[in-house]
């Protein structure tokens, strides 16, 4: 683990949170929190303006819908968008999008991280949770906006996103010229899903879609469900969607609500336990990869419900052994902590 690195819990109450195009914007993982490996900023779209004109930037792009609805297009691709779908784009591919319903709720994370700072350059901070009256905050100067993109690199296509208001106009993408992988939208419904240690497993995106970059899935775990602590070679990220765990993270125990972000960094121990009657998560593994411990060895399955309590694993501990090992994750004896965190 690096050790200038820790894990921590931010959540969309106490996190830094910015007004910018009429959106409010709550960063919850930034480049110096994930040694410039992340960055993943919940928003709430105050308007109908909400997305950006066309444009492009170096870095791996993932969109989730928590509510609400948004268009988006990438690659020369149109994907309509609503709760439970994820838009996957890959670095230096052209995307717009627009916000089809006021108060839209999105998460939006990027692989390596930097956006950020563009962000924060720009936006102005908020006096509340909640996005600002519309118009009430100006756009900043389109020279600022110039050379924050050539800064942080975005690059602007058909207008410059923070400057230029989405039009019909200067929302059309082309499909890539230099990524050979391709964008894709998909919602929880549709994914692949899998039961797996009593959990139902959703891959929103593999290593392969994602060029290796990351790997998304959907868990809907049951109460007092969680893995038994472990280190892997990948950095990890959870977001309670809906529900509660208490995090362990080496000796410490971190709580995590909906709206919380759970960040471990490679090779850090850790483990969870649902503490409310279900949990919702999404679980990011940076790179991707990890998914292969569920679609090798889960059962698929076209049920969205928690599986069956007498369902039996596929795979004998050799084989989950050997699975672990090409993966990266150790198994650690870690000692239990009480309720109140203090060894006993």
């Amino acid at each position: 683990m690096n050790e200038r690195i820790s894990p921590y819990v931010l959540t969309n109450d106490n996190s830094p949170a910015f007004w910018l195009i009429d959106n409010l914007w709550m960063p919850l993982a930034g480049s110096f929190l994930t040694n410039g490996n992340f960055c993943f900023i919940e928003q709430v779209c105050g308007t109908g303006i909400g997305g950006p004109p066309t444009h492009s930037h170096p870095s791996d792009e993932g969109l989730y819908i928590l509510e609400g609805h948004c268009t988006f297009h990438a690659g020369g691709e149109t994907v309509q968008a609503g709760p439970g779908t994820l838009v996957s784009v890959p670095r230096f591919v052209e995307h717009s999008f627009t916000v089809d319903a006021p108060h839209s709720r999105l998460l939006n994370f990027y692989s390596p991280g930097g956006f950020e700072m563009l962000l924060m350059s720009l936006a102005t901070p908020a006096a509340e949770r909640k996005p600002p009256a519309p118009g009430s905050v100006p756009m900043p100067p389109r020279w600022m906006v110039e050379e924050c993109s050539r800064e942080f690199g975005q690059i602007p296509g058909t207008s410059l996103p923070f400057a230029d208001p989405p039009t019909k106009e200067n929302m059309a993408t082309k499909p890539s010229t230099v990524n050979s992988i391709k964008p894709f939208g998909i919602s929880t419904n549709e994914a692949p899903a899998y039961w797996s240690q009593g959990i139902l497993w959703t891959i929103l995106a593999s290593a392969e879609q994602t060029g290796g970059s990351y790997s998304l899935m959907e868990e809907l775990c049951p109460k007092d469900s969680g893995p038994p602590p472990h280190t892997h070679e990948q950095d990890e990220v959870i977001y309670v969607v809906e529900g509660e765990l208490t995090m362990i993270t080496g000796p410490e125990r971190l709580n995590a609500k909906s709206g919380a972000l759970a960040y471990i960094p490679a090779r850090c121990v850790h483990s969870f336990r649902v503490d409310s009657s279900e949990a919702r998560l999404l679980n990011f593994y940076l790179p991707g990869g990890f998914e292969r411990v569920i679609t090798e060895f889960g059962i698929p399955t076209k049920s969205r419900v928690l599986p069956p309590a007498d369902l039996k694993q596929r795979g004998t501990a050799e084989q989950m052994k050997a699975l672990f090992q090409r993966v990266g994750m150790n198994m650690v004896a870690l000692p239990d902590l009480p309720r109140d965190g203090r060894r006993s």
